[in-house]
């Protein structure tokens, strides 16, 4: 997007002449709370005071100096530490115009204004420009618009520039998103967030962490419109608000909550309770809820105030932490709840004790701190979701049809966005021209999409000697880092690095692999990529330099004596850049360690973060060095040795983080052992290297309801032994459901009228999409994941498109299907044909599943956003059912 940045100054500037008296703050005993705070984040940031506060020395109206105050007030570490005055106050005069300039600015309460307007951080993402840009972008075409009808264009501005698609944990910045067009939830409602907060909408983005249906999560958008909170699907419009796919999801959660910028004194349920910002349920705008309360006793019934209290949801496999937090003096912790299962966890000292509850028959529990790390055994345990609930979602189909037009548009304008992106014959030539490899250089242009432009700039602006890291370089960042780095961190790492090249000496053999990952690389972890290298390189003296490398404790006494570390301040969860840390003099934990390592990585050290610890750590000629800032940990051995094994009569083969997680006791807690991703429990049976002591095995079989069937084993492990354990899937016996029947050979000749040649007599399994929505996103990525077992299957799956433009981009897109599966239209075999067999009501939502089974019964049937489907399939595939 072009956008005129002076004639947007012009146009804020303009606006302020205008509007230069009263308060941002009315109430003076907040405002005062404010200052008060204000000041001991002047203190904590003294060492950046001028770029961070030298902007109140200039002619600010009342508005703004209050504005600015409470946005410093309670900004996390992370921004004290990378960003600066200016920006933060052109921000604050872009808000102040957006509520200037649109007729609903003055119907916003100050509070709300303030905590859900103003901020300018939505999670963990980059702060960009984006407020006023958005700001220049949307305020002509929202222009004479209602409240409400703004907050729908918006978001079909927002569905024009991004999509949906799974990326990994770093979350895009606003401006990242656009360039990129798509991004996972949570950075659709970041976007959108930003977006919406651009014009003066208060917004603030919703999170449920976990379902209690299903092994996932989600992230939403709420605005506040006329008084009220209405939910919207970021990216996603519907002709109204509270319209959404997960409208019936989310009748089924456990927790929805926000966090708050802020002190935040508004009427929803507190669950954190910050000095800078305010954690708040807000699950009774979805949901029937109540309030569940934990009693904490001693075997002797007497309360136990300031025992640690979990309110824990089964999610993946383990039991996650919905709130955390402590009991009363009369030994009480309470959630406000759904009306699903939940394990209560409570611990104090060398006791703990724990009990599942049934919020929908009771509202206390008590529990008993009686087992120690000595227990065992084996427990069973049902855990229940909320069961689904009607939901009201009528629209006028006039207005449905119009919204679909209107979403089919808005797709060809993202692809024709998505067409400017430099294509293959381009790159080639480009290649030619600097005499470097094409498809290399073609692989990380394809990949970069919105980004290309920048990866071309630093290839090309690359001296000529240093082109040959090029590459390596390009491969040790991420792909998302390939979307939004800027070419001026690239060229700073090749650049200043050069000096510790391959010609040293030092570099020989193996330690040629080290260079490029552990030195040359920008990116630690997931930190906001800034150059470094040069940076930090001249911060120190030459012969300090020199001493580090011969000695890297000296680097570590200089960062124990001069960095002080907060454990609170930096709540946001962004890590400071390394450049931030030097400039601060503060940081947390994390972004000290990072610091470390971009340290020696500018004075030609290699170094890291160990990945499954992220212990900093630095090399030498004899391996890697773990460093500690505090005492270090104690190192058992770890010769404890555990093997698992799959129980034959598992339905399926068991997953970790799907069916079954490792969990060690720490502190009277149980904490899931990280094998994500990892090759050691790859495949049965497993070995696992640990510590001798107590562990929790958890496994859990998911039925169709999304009721679990779950077990809980405690296991002693001990030194030099080996124990052995069979993963064992509780099962459901309970015969599948009949929706439905057919005569498999009717089917099976009306279907090839169609040219769709199947036998279900085999068993078919027949799914409506809507290929780019986020449900059918969902269910096509779960038959990827299982399609070399469904391909074992002799059946046949057929997948039924809108329309044949759909159906093409789908077969050009998407790639890794089970190779069982045929594709059609859905007028080859419209769905209306199937109410005949079917004894259900239709909600109307996609994706839409069958499964027939071979005898021509209908066992499966499923509308909507749903997790797990592709394992729901694949167990029917394996059962043999004759009824």
């Amino acid at each position: 997007m072009k956008i005129n940045h002076v004639s947007i100054l012009v146009f804020l500037v303009i606006t302020f002449s205008c509007n230069q008296s009263g308060h941002f703050i009315s109430d003076a005993s907040y405002r005062q709370k404010v200052r008060e705070q204000f000041q001991k984040q002047k203190e904590l940031a003294k060492f950046r005071a001028d770029t961070l506060f030298g902007v109140f020395d200039q002619d600010l109206t009342t508005k703004e100096h209050e504005a600015l105050e409470f946005l410093y007030a309670y900004m996390s570490l992370n921004d004290l530490a990378d960003y600066n005055g200016e920006f933060f106050l052109k921000n604050i005069r872009s808000s102040l115009a957006a509520r200037d300039t649109f007729a609903w600015g003055v119907t916003i309460p100050e509070d709300v204004f303030r905590h859900f307007v103003v901020p300018i951080r939505v999670n963990n993402e980059n702060l960009d420009s984006s407020r006023w840009i958005f700001f220049s972008e949307l305020k002509d075409r929202i222009k004479g618009m209602s409240m409400r009808n703004a907050a729908l264009e918006v978001n079909h501005w927002c569905h024009e520039k991004v999509t949906y698609k799974g990326t990994d944990g770093r979350t895009s910045s606003p401006l990242a998103a656009v360039k990129t067009a798509y991004g996972r939830c949570g950075e659709e409602s970041t976007f959108t967030t930003a977006a919406l907060r651009s014009v003066g909408i208060p917004a603030r983005q919703c999170y449920t962490p976990r379902w209690a249906h299903g092994d996932d999560n989600h992230a939403w958008v709420e605005v506040w419109i006329d008084s009220t909170w209405h939910y919207l699907g970021a990216c996603e419009p519907e002709p109204d608000l509270d319209l959404a796919w997960f409208t019936a999801p989310a009748k089924r959660a456990m927790l929805v909550n926000t966090n708050v910028f802020g002190d935040y004194e508004g009427p929803e349920d507190v669950l954190v309770k910050d000095e800078r910002y305010t954690q708040i349920n807000i699950l009774p705008n979805y949901t029937e809820t109540k309030r569940i309360w934990a009693r904490v006793l001693d075997i002797y019934q007497q309360p136990i105030p300031n025992a640690e209290v979990e309110f824990q949801l089964y999610n993946y496999a383990e039991f996650y932490p919905l709130l955390k937090t402590k009991s009363t003096i009369q030994g009480l912790a309470s959630l406000l709840t759904g009306y699903g299962d939940l394990l209560i966890w409570a611990v104090k000292g060398e006791k703990y004790g724990f009990a599942r509850v049934d919020v929908r028959s009771t509202d206390t529990v008590n529990v008993y701190l009686e087992l120690t790390s000595a227990v065992s055994g084996g427990l069973n345990l049902d855990f229940t979701p909320p069961i689904p609930q009607p939901v009201s979602d009528e629209v006028d189909e006039s207005l449905r049809k119009k919204n679909s037009t209107r979403l089919q548009f808005e797709d060809k304008l993202r692809a024709s966005y998505e067409s400017t992106f430099i294509d293959s014959s381009k790159s080639y030539r480009l290649a030619a021209t600097l005499g470097i490899d094409p498809e290399r250089l073609w692989y990380f242009l394809e990949r970069s999409r919105g980004n290309w432009r920048e990866i071309i700039t630093f290839v090309t602006e690359t001296p000529d000697s240093l082109r040959s890291y090029i590459f390596p370089l390009l491969g040790v960042i991420s792909e998302k880092d390939l979307h939004d780095v800027n070419p001026g961190v690239l060229l700073d790492a090749i650049v200043a690095s050069s000096q510790w090249g391959l010609a040293s000496s030092q570099w020989t053999g193996d330690s040629q692999d080290l260079f490029v990952p552990y030195i040359m690389n920008p990116r630690v972890d997931n930190e906001l990529l800034k150059p470094f290298h040069s940076y930090l390189r001249s911060a120190f003296e030459q012969e300090f330099i020199e001493n580090v490398s011969e000695d890297p404790e000296l680097l570590i006494n200089w960062i124990k004596t001069t960095i002080s570390v907060d454990t609170k301040a930096n709540y946001g969860r962004a890590p400071l850049t390394p450049v931030g840390v030097f400039e601060l003099k503060v940081s947390d934990p994390h972004s000290r360690d990072i610091f470390f390592v971009a340290a020696c990585r500018s004075f030609g050290i290699p170094s890291r973060l160990e990945p499954a610890t992220k212990t900093p750590q630095y090399w030498r000629v004899d391996g890697w060095k773990d460093i500690y800032f505090e005492e270090p940990p104690a190192e058992p051995e770890r010769n404890a040795i555990f093997t698992l094994t799959n129980d034959p009569a598992n339905p399926v083969s068991p997953e970790y983080y799907i069916h079954y997680t490792v969990e060690q006791y720490k502190n009277g807690f149980y904490r899931t052992l990280d094998y994500e991703n990892s090759d050691l429990v790859d495949q049965f049976p497993i070995t696992l290297n640990l510590v001798p002591g107590t562990y929790l095995v958890v496994t859990g079989n998911r039925l169709s309801d999304g009721t679990v069937l779950a077990r809980l084993v405690h296991v002693n492990l001990f030194a030099n032994n080996t124990t052995q354990l069979p993963i064992t899937l509780r099962q459901d016996f309970t015969p599948p459901p009949i929706f439905g029947s057919f005569v498999t050979e009717k089917l099976k000749q009306d279907l090839a009228k169609e040219d769709i040649l199947v036998d279900p007599s085999k068993g078919l399994a027949m799914i409506w999409m809507e290929p780019d929505k986020e449900p059918t996103k969902h269910l096509v990525a779960d038959l990827k994941v299982k399609a070399n077992e469904i391909e074992k299957w002799k059946g046949s799956i057929i997948l039924l498109f809108p329309d044949q433009h759909e159906m093409d981009q789908f077969v050009m897109k998407e790639k890794n299907l089970p190779t069982n599966a045929v594709y059609a239209l859905y007028g080859a075999y419209p769905f209306d044909l199937l109410y005949y067999s079917l004894d259900v009501v239709r909600s109307g939502k996609y994706p839409l599943v069958l499964f027939i089974g071979s005898t021509g019964l209908i066992n499966f049937f499923s509308e909507g956003y749903r997790i797990g489907t592709g394992e729901e399939l694949l167990k029917l595939m394996k059962m043999k059912i004759s009824r």
